[in-house]
């Protein structure tokens, strides 16, 4: 009874101390900022220095460690693992929670090295490698979809995104088109030609430089007011990472999915295929998009019950409040209750 009140006033007070890591991708590295910003626990984010992930923890002032990067994996973990030895050496760290991507190794490894409880979040559909290797040592892995196969130590929780925050619909578009945090060339391309026939907004990413504004086409490198866009924008066409796909499902949007085929494990293709099937959206293959794109965009513009119909569909798929859920799971966790 003494320690539950103990822990009880820890929790008030906020005493704790997590250790976040996952990297490269907006898909790993959002869901952890917004678990830090709804947490009142001390925070550490462990990524690969200079990648986006210490960007966005800068510009969010969350405290980075950043690990050197190396293209053999396995020694960039062991490397990292050393470097978290001495920067985390008399820290008491109460949880690890890992969104994977081979960055999270080192945190890992230290983590299992020094009994520190470890928590997963899977954003796909299915287990990435990191958390499918790891699985045996960790308390929960939180999903963001329902796994065909769900062990004991999985929840379905929903996936932390940005938080919704209304405002302005700075213009009105027929299309949005976002290319995911690392851009994507193709889905530029489609909305170049696009805009030939309708009004759109284009999330460039790293391209750009590489698209030019026109009369039917405005384009961003990225931005922070995203569900803005959304607002104001009749379809939206996107890849099929998990972080963006619940972002439209918040707001209910038509949804034409063009997955990348270079993901690994094709990550992506088995997202799109699984909301496919769910209805809440309409998948297009790369190799396929110039013959179905403007087909699709016709029909749903044409016929109001088509989003209607696809609205429902990702209502049942959408977890809110995911963050607090994946909090409270990881407190009383760590608490015994």
């Amino acid at each position: 009874m003494h320690s539950f009140f103990l822990f009880f006033f820890i929790y008030l007070i906020g005493d704790y101390m997590y250790l976040y890591t996952g990297g490269k991708t907006g898909g790993h590295i959002m869901p952890l900022i917004r678990l830090i910003k709804e947490s009142d626990a001390e925070a550490i984010y462990v990524g690969q220095k200079g990648n986006l992930e210490e960007k966005l923890c800068k510009s969010n002032d969350i405290l980075f460690l950043g690990i050197e990067h190396n293209k053999n994996k396995i020694l960039m973990g062991l490397k990292g693992y050393r470097y978290l030895l001495g920067e985390l050496k008399n820290k008491r760290i109460d949880a690890i929670i890992s969104t994977g991507g081979y960055v999270s190794l080192a945190c890992i490894l230290f983590g299992i090295k020094n009994k520190i409880p470890l928590f997963l979040i899977e954003e796909n559909v299915v287990l990435g490698a990191v958390n499918k290797f790891f699985y045996p040592f960790c308390k929960k892995v939180f999903l963001a979809f329902e796994l065909e196969k769900n062990k004991n130590k999985m929840l379905l929780t929903g996936l932390p995104i940005r938080e919704y925050i209304k405002r302005p619909v700075y213009n009105k578009y027929d299309i949005l088109v976002i290319g995911g945090s690392l851009g994507s060339k193709p889905l530029c391309l489609i909305a170049d030609e696009l805009s030939k026939k309708y009004k759109v907004c284009l999330v460039a990413g790293r391209y750009y430089k590489d698209f030019k504004n026109n009369s039917n086409l405005d384009v961003l490198e990225y931005t922070e007011d995203i569900y803005s866009y959304m607002a104001g924008s009749k379809i939206i066409i996107a890849r099929a990472g998990a972080s963006t796909a619940q972002e439209i499902f918040m707001m209910n949007k038509p949804f034409i999915c063009i997955p990348s085929m270079k993901t690994k494990g094709n990550h992506q293709y088995h997202n799109a295929k699984f909301l496919s099937e769910k209805k809440a959206c309409f998948l297009v293959l790369e190799n396929q998009a110039a013959g179905d794109i403007d087909r699709l965009i016709n029909n749903i513009l044409l016929n109001p019950q088509i989003s209607i119909n696809m609205s429902d569909s990702q209502n049942k798929l959408y977890k809110s409040n995911a963050a607090k859920k994946i909090l409270t799971e990881i407190e009383e966790t760590i608490n015994g209750i």
